[in-house]
């Protein structure tokens, strides 16, 4: 009855919000080197904010599981300075806090919208210094990536964020060079308050990687990423499992048709003392009139399929997968915008486990709607029921979000 009564607020909140529907600003061009004093650097520097109020339910059908809910307020306060002489720096506070008494699962667990131990979420999630000269960038300190294989996973009231040094280059016309280091990072959506290095995942080292963007081609954008862990042990000796993450994917646009396009992909990683894994994908999408549509296949083969933070998998949707088991997946989308503003997606995923495996053996239906209020703020709702299979060791469950975003 409660989700029910919820969804029907939530609906009526997204056709009947108010305000008129304007269009976001465009990016205004990088500003030429300053060569003004430092008071003038930070006088010229931006206060941004971008807020939200996050109410999540995952119940479980099995007796005895108890719901994780949470209703938290939050988000991200950021200062960025103007440029001085090719420098600048940013410092942004992140926070998920606990409103009222929806929480009632033991230590959180379920919703990582708070810690593990049911606090709230409050730390330094960005500090950087960062220096542009010509076509390169360097940047170091708590930042956001956006990668395929190490993005922000930006799923929750929070995104995820690294401590890192990277350098990013564009002399290559069309093409797109970035190199970095990552020592540690917040965690899946940042529920761990502070940064963690995981070194028992990652290696005691940390890792490397190298990603490629490239659009020399028209209509085709080809992506490639590589990330080797810088030491095959973690600091207490124990060796561990995966050695790297590779990824490569394309979007070509066909001529024909309206938005028609072809995806595909491959990746793979290498285990130290087990079979390496690989994965390949494809999808296909056009549009009719206020209508896209898409299908979709995933193929995980040998091993678990490893990306460092949100995988970028066509089949892994809000709840998605456990342990990216070898599997095979096959669904299909649908996005209709009957009003400005306003965006509706369905999609249904079937995910079959391959022999030996129990976990990633599924189906999930999948809506998410977005509602744009007015320039500065928007509501979506998103709603996931997942069904395992008999043969599957997990519990099905329905997920259940609304987001209210507000960004100044």
């Amino acid at each position: 009855m409660k989700k029910g009564l919820l969804l029907s607020i939530a609906a009526s909140t997204m056709i009947m919000a108010g305000g008129d529907i304007v269009p976001a600003a465009p990016a205004a061009e990088a500003p030429a080197v300053s060569t003004g004093s430092f008071g003038d650097a930070l006088e010229n520097g931006t206060f941004t904010a971008n807020m939200r109020l996050f109410y999540m339910n995952r119940s479980f059908d099995i007796a005895g599981t108890p719901d994780a809910e949470a209703l938290t307020a939050g988000g991200i306060v950021k200062y960025e300075s103007g440029d001085y002489h090719g420098f600048k720096f940013g410092f942004a506070y992140y926070g998920s806090h606990k409103v009222g008494d929806f929480f009632d699962r033991t230590d959180g667990i379920g919703t990582s919208l708070l810690q593990s131990n049911g606090d709230d979420i409050a730390f330094l999630g960005e500090a950087y210094l960062q220096y542009d000269v010509s076509n390169t960038m360097f940047k170091v300190g708590r930042q956001r990536l956006a990668t395929p294989l190490m993005q922000d996973h930006d799923l929750r009231l929070l995104p995820s964020t690294y401590e890192a040094a990277i350098v990013r280059n564009k002399d290559i016309q069309d093409t797109m060079v970035e190199v970095g280091y990552v020592k540690r990072y917040s965690g899946f959506v940042s529920k761990l308050s502070g940064f963690d290095d995981i070194d028992n995942k990652w290696g005691k080292d940390g890792l490397g990687y190298i990603y490629i963007k490239n659009k020399s081609i028209e209509n085709l954008t080809v992506r490639a990423q590589y990330i080797k862990a810088l030491s095959d042990t973690a600091v207490d000796g124990t060796p561990i499992d995966v050695e790297d993450y590779r990824y490569i994917d394309l979007k070509y646009n066909l001529p024909f048709g309206n938005k028609t396009y072809f995806k595909a992909q491959y990746g793979g990683n290498s285990y130290q003392n087990a079979d390496d894994s690989t994965l390949v994908g494809a999808k296909i999408g056009t549009s009719f009139g206020m209508f896209d549509v898409a299908a979709l296949y995933d193929k995980i083969s040998d091993n678990s399929f490893k990306a460092v933070e949100s995988g970028p998998m066509y089949s892994d949707w809000q709840q998605g997968y456990s342990n990216y088991e070898a599997s095979t997946a096959v669904g299909a989308q649908l996005v209709v915008r009957p009003l400005d503003g306003l965006s509706l997606k369905f999609g249904y995923v079937d995910v079959s486990a391959d022999e030996g495996n129990v976990r990633d053996d599924f189906s999930e239906f999948n809506f998410d709607g977005k509602y744009a209020i007015n320039s500065y703020s928007k509501i979506r709702v998103r709603y996931s029921i997942k069904d395992q299979t008999d043969t599957s060791d997990r519990e099905d469950r329905d997920d259940f979000r609304i987001i209210y975003y507000m960004n100044f």
